[in-house]
């Protein structure tokens, strides 16, 4: 994993735009989630993917910067 690939995750993981975003399509899924029929498969399945894909963009930038960490810190076994 490279360090660039690194800072640029902890980059947007603190930039507050970014965020601010992902908060509200994630808020505005959850809202609806709370206000679609039941019955409305497809759409509840729409705001479920976009509830998903906010969370599996926070978890890859989480996922770079632990890699790069983990690189960075191998520790000692002796």
């Amino acid at each position: 994993m490279s360090d660039h690939l690194a800072k640029e995750a902890h980059r947007l993981k603190h930039d507050e735009i970014f965020n601010m975003a992902l908060d509200r399509i994630r808020a505005e899924a959850l809202e609806g989630l709370a206000l679609t029929d039941a019955d409305d498969i497809t759409a509840i399945l729409k705001l479920q993917c976009r509830v998903f894909a906010v969370d599996e963009i926070r978890s890859t930038l989480d996922a770079y910067i632990m890699a790069a960490d983990v690189q960075e810190n191998p520790g000692s076994f002796s």
